[in-house]
């Protein structure tokens, strides 16, 4: 038999002897194991297609273009013509050779109503029953178009209770208003975007607007041989677009590979997550090998080799590992396979049954197996020191320091805190990475540290003199400990530095401000449509007490109800920033027009203002930016939302008046006036103005949430002060931080009480008090958990700090700007670093005391009596 052998069936017989050790190691080992393999399982997907930006499904190609552009591109321009004839079907067939099959497909943007509302985006036209289609789409309710007027809609499109339109209801496309029944529900891969798709037929020719260079027509191809790249290129030539298996979509490539660090960004999350498990299940192994020590003694007295009793214990990390792993891995796919039906829909995924990454479980399971190894190296070699004598005599020998220890763990610290002050700079990877720097600087420097405080602790009572000092005479088995609870304490504070921290900060979008004064409340839809805002006007007055005041503002819209956006130029030609790239609250979604009445004027501006109610009625606009009005006039742009440029120009007599605090709108115009500009109004805003009236939280929440079920374009918010809410946050973190820390601190109590039987036999032989033994055990639980917090809390304040600060890119420069088009805030805003103390008083305080009184409640009270071990 071979050594090999010969240490795993030592290794086998020992962990079937000790059942509950053998347990906990693989519990630590396997959990990771399962989480990773569970979470790598149920997201994988062997359905999602980065060819193209419409997915092959059983097609061997997919051809868009046109013959138009192969002119173009003779020409010294190189653009396209602005409608640019797509290819037939014979010219497609004729590409491909006989034996081709060719089945047509449309897509393209269009405006359609539905029950919630108008709505624009792209939707396609197919005949999905085609085996060509599948598995580009899974049915989840009613059934597939058989006819024109027939409709599927996209699950992913329309997420959501209120926004998923039922089996039965009636879209209206286009200006012509063309009815399109839905009679089925599918998911389409997040890639393939389309609303709906409708039957061949559905829509009107020239409905669409172009989805691209050669119109809307796409075509799957179903070829008498695969496409390959050099085919796909000689049809470039001819002005096709030609995507398939091995002539993936360019434009898809660039934007997948362009930015290679994205894929070493969980490195620095797997190495800690594997310290972690190391930590974790180094004490376990640290027990084993302090039980089996009289084991390595005897095997070394009758002739075994340092190198051998060192080989025997790295087999118990190696069976554990290889266990651990497999388990874990087993029980993963077990989980991701009962649950993937139901994360399907919620996923994306086309998938009702698992698909196992199994290249990536087995780098799992070699973590996982490496993570034993490691955790057992250090046991392993403080068993090839065995010292044999000590140990059959029932002497123990402390270990000893390395002296350059404390110096190379000093370098480490200094090197991850210049890494974490540079890091924050960039991404959380960054400070990820320089966190697991500073934890093995630590790591490193820890045995020192504990060294010391067994110098210091002369001062303390006698339970915790014992419990500090017995930890730094036996720094193997503390180190590991201390060193887990640090780590898992390190995480929890940055996470809560980090996460309180951004619910402070400046919000990052102008929807998240204020979008009107103190206590209103408003109501905002886009393009409902005239019988919507009948429901929700009906529901607002009918929640609110008879009189109380509600005001709309309405909007200018197209002939065709469609809204028209306002660009209002800036005031310095010079200085373009002022209206570009910026971040702007615009409580009316239309860029800050509204038409109304000397009530909304008086709401915008914050107070009573004749002149301007007077230049109102007289059918002048109200500027509230006075940059807005130059020669008395004032200049907007009107534009569409599927326009670049504007599609109109109004021109209006204006007077400015600045609003008192922040003005609520750019600029105000009367009824009358749109009117006799010739452009029809829509509703835009409902609005409570909290100077007549002011509505209470409770009759808010229930009449956001009773308009909120008609349709997901209506939106609306109670304007009252709230503190953000961080106890999700705090909660989940302590009990998370509670777990892990009680548990690693009770593991290593116990280990350490194991080896503490003979002093506390010599202290019940010199008349000590049988409680001293809870004593005893109190003060190491305290010690272990209380060491590992503090300096857990102090590096993980440094990485939460570094986490939370905001981004030279971010929120910093971004030029923010009122309804009214004035600057709200000086940019760059000032960082908001917030510490949760209640969650760094449970790490440091409640922790260690709760793991103590457990310690000390659940420990036997009669200290063992002494007793000589046979010469």
């Amino acid at each position: 038999m071979s050594a090999f052998r010969a240490a795993l069936r030592i290794s086998r017989r020992n962990a079937w002897r000790s059942k509950r050790r053998s347990a906990l190691i693989l519990t630590m080992i396997a959990l990771p194991v399962l989480i990773a393999t569970f979470v790598a399982s149920a997201a994988f997907d062997s359905t999602i297609d980065d060819h193209s930006g419409v997915p092959l499904g059983q097609a061997d190609a997919v051809v868009s273009g046109s013959p138009d552009l192969a002119q173009a591109a003779e020409d010294e321009s190189g653009d396209a013509p602005p409608k640019a004839r797509p290819f037939t079907a014979a010219e497609v067939i004729e590409m491909f050779g006989p034996g081709t099959r060719a089945v047509q497909m449309d897509q393209g943007f269009i405006r359609y109503l539905t029950p919630q509302g108008f709505r624009s985006d792209m939707v396609n036209q197919a005949d999905l029953r085609d085996p060509l289609f599948r598995g580009t789409y899974r049915l989840l309710d009613g059934r597939l178009p058989a006819a024109p007027g027939e409709i599927v809609v996209n699950t992913v499109m329309n997420q959501g209770p209120s926004s998923a339109p039922g089996i039965g209801q009636t879209f209206f496309a286009g200006r012509q208003r063309v009815p399109l029944r839905v009679v089925g529900d599918v998911l389409m891969p997040l890639g393939w975007p389309p609303d709906f798709v409708g039957f061949p037929g559905s829509l009107p020719v020239g409905i669409l607007d172009d989805a691209g260079p050669g119109g809307t027509t796409f075509w799957m191809v179903d070829t008498p041989k695969p496409v390959s790249r050099a085919e796909a290129r000689r049809l470039a030539a001819r002005g096709a677009d030609v995507v398939s298996p091995a002539a993936p979509d360019e434009s898809q490539q660039v934007v997948t590979s362009s930015d290679n660090s994205v894929d070493l960004e969980p490195v620095p999350w797997i190495a800690m997550m594997l310290l972690e498990v190391v930590l974790l299940a180094g004490p376990a192994f640290a027990v084993g090998q302090r039980r089996r020590s009289r084991e390595f003694a005897l095997i070394g007295a009758q002739g075994g080799s340092p190198r051998q009793l060192k080989r025997i214990a790295l087999a118990d990390g190696l069976l554990f590992g290889v266990c651990a792993s497999m388990i874990g891995a087993v029980l993963g796919i077990g989980v991701a396979a009962l649950v993937k039906p139901s994360l399907a829909v919620g996923s994306d995924s086309l998938e009702e049954s698992i698909s196992v990454p199994w290249t990536v479980v087995a780098i799992i399971m070699a973590m996982g197996v490496a993570a034993g190894l490691l955790a057992s190296l250090a046991p392993a070699q403080r068993a090839s020191r065995t010292d044999m004598i000590a140990v059959l005599t029932g002497r123990r020998t402390p270990g000893r320091d390395r002296a350059g220890r404390p110096v190379l763990g000093l370098v480490l610290i200094v090197a991850g805190l210049t890494g974490t002050a540079v890091g924050a700079r960039y991404s959380v990877a960054w400070i990820a990475s320089a966190a697991l720097l500073t934890q093995l600087g630590l790591l490193a420097v820890l045995p020192w540290l504990i060294a010391q405080a067994g110098r210091l602790a002369g001062v303390l009572p006698f339970s915790l003199r014992f419990a500090v000092r017995d930890a730094a005479r036996n720094r193997g088995r503390t180190v590991p400990a201390v060193a887990a609870v640090m780590a898992a304490v390190t995480l929890f504070t940055a996470l809560g530095v980090a996460s309180r921290s951004n619910l402070s900060a400046p919000p990052v979008f102008g929807f998240d401000y204020p979008q009107g004064p103190p206590g209103a409340l408003w109501i905002r839809g886009q393009e409902l449509g005239p019988e919507l805002w009948d429901r929700v006007r009906a529901q607002v007055h009918a929640a609110l007490p008879a009189g109380a005041p509600v005001i709309e503002a309405k909007a200018l819209v197209t002939s065709s109800s469609e809204l028209f956006l306002v660009d209002v130029p800036p005031r310095d030609p010079d200085h373009p920033e002022s209206t570009t790239g910026i971040e702007t609250v615009d409580p009316s979604g239309n860029g800050g027009l509204l038409v109304g009445d000397e009530r909304l004027l008086r709401y915008v501006l914050g107070r009573e203002d004749s002149s301007a109610a007077s230049a109102l009625r007289a059918g002048k606009a109200v500027a509230l930016n006075p940059g807005d009005v130059r020669n008395g006039k004032v200049h907007i742009g009107l534009t569409t939302s599927d326009s670049d440029i504007n599609d109109a120009e109004l021109t209006l007599p204006a007077v400015s008046v600045r609003a008192t605090g922040q003005g609520w709108a750019r600029v105000v115009i009367s009824p009358e006036t749109a009117k006799k500009q010739g452009y029809a109004t829509d509703t835009a805003l409902l609005v409570v103005d909290p100077a007549s009236y002011r509505v209470v939280p409770a009759a808010a929440r229930r009449l956001l949430s009773d308009v909120g079920q008609m349709s997901p374009q209506v939106t609306g918010r109670l304007e009252v002060p709230q503190p953000p809410d961080d106890r999700p946050i705090l909660l989940t973190l302590g009990a998370a931080a509670a777990v892990l820390v009680l548990g690693m601190t009770f593991v290593s109590t116990g280990l350490a009480a194991a080896e503490a039987k003979p002093d506390l036999a010599v202290m019940s032989a010199v008349g000590a008090a049988p409680r001293m033994r809870r004593r005893v055990k109190a003060g190491q639980a305290l010690v272990i958990a209380l060491a590992g917090a503090v300096i857990g809390v102090l590096a993980g304040l440094v990485a939460g700090v570094a986490a939370g600060w905001p981004r030279p890119h971010a929120r910093a420069s971004r030029p923010l700007f009122g309804a009214d088009g004035l600057p709200l805030t000086p940019q760059p805003a000032t960082p908001v670093i917030i510490v949760p103390w209640s969650l760094i008083a449970l790490l440091v305080v409640g922790l260690p005391l709760l793991a103590a009184l457990v310690c000390g409640v659940f420990t036997r009270s009669r200290l063992p009596a002494p007793r000589r071990r046979p010469a």
